[in-house]
């Protein structure tokens, strides 16, 4: 497919931050400096949608993607404010969204906040379950917010609703670097894999 050539010419672009499926939250990509995802549209195998997030600084991170239901590529920046500090105090990033003011919401302004709540039970779990949400203005949405819910150590429930539309996905971990999910975005099956590269 052509996709594999598309995240190749991504590396080359300027990039945004970590995401449940659309919406960011309040952490950085970690341990990894790299995260690539690269899939597409069921039924429209033509609608690739590539993403890159690269984490240059500790707190900074880049991000360049392609949707699959445009052909615009889009372009953002984040920065974690606070890094979270587990069973006390949330994640909190600050970013903005369409640097290039590409699409009809054209540029956006957030702050997302991200806290992991530890999976308990019979078994408890090596993953936490994770909930995000923000507050975006101009290009952004009011309010968005996501959920990552481990239903095993390698099985993961994403559900978020971006301000726009409800998007959820299942995804699979066959080891710690590499992800393959499918999710139902805007209405839309997509098929993707997520590779975590670079660790410190």
């Amino acid at each position: 497919m052509r996709w594999w050539i598309g995240l190749s010419l991504l590396g080359c672009l300027p990039l945004y931050a970590d995401r449940v499926l659309e919406i960011p939250t309040g952490r950085a990509i970690y341990p990894e400096r790299l995260r690539l995802e690269a899939g597409f549209l069921a039924r429209s195998p033509e609608q690739e949608r590539l993403s890159l997030h690269w984490r240059p600084l500790e707190r900074l991170e880049l991000y360049g993607e392609r949707t699959g239901f445009d052909e615009i590529n889009l372009y953002g920046v984040q920065y974690t404010v606070f890094p979270e500090i587990p069973g006390y105090t949330p994640g909190v990033s600050i970013g903005i969204s369409d640097l290039g003011n590409r699409t009809p919401e054209r540029r956006g302004y957030y702050v997302a906040l991200s806290y992991g709540l530890p999976a308990l039970g019979e078994t408890p779990l090596d993953h936490d379950l994770r909930v995000h949400l923000g507050f975006g203005t101009e290009g952004m949405p009011d309010f968005f917010i996501g959920f990552e819910i481990p239903l095993n150590n390698s099985m993961f429930l994403l559900a978020e609703h971006t301000g726009r539309y409800l998007n959820a996905g299942l995804a699979w971990s066959p080891t710690p670097n590499a992800q393959v999910r499918v999710s139902v975005i805007r209405q839309r099956t997509v098929w993707s894999v997520v590779l975590r590269l670079w660790e410190e």
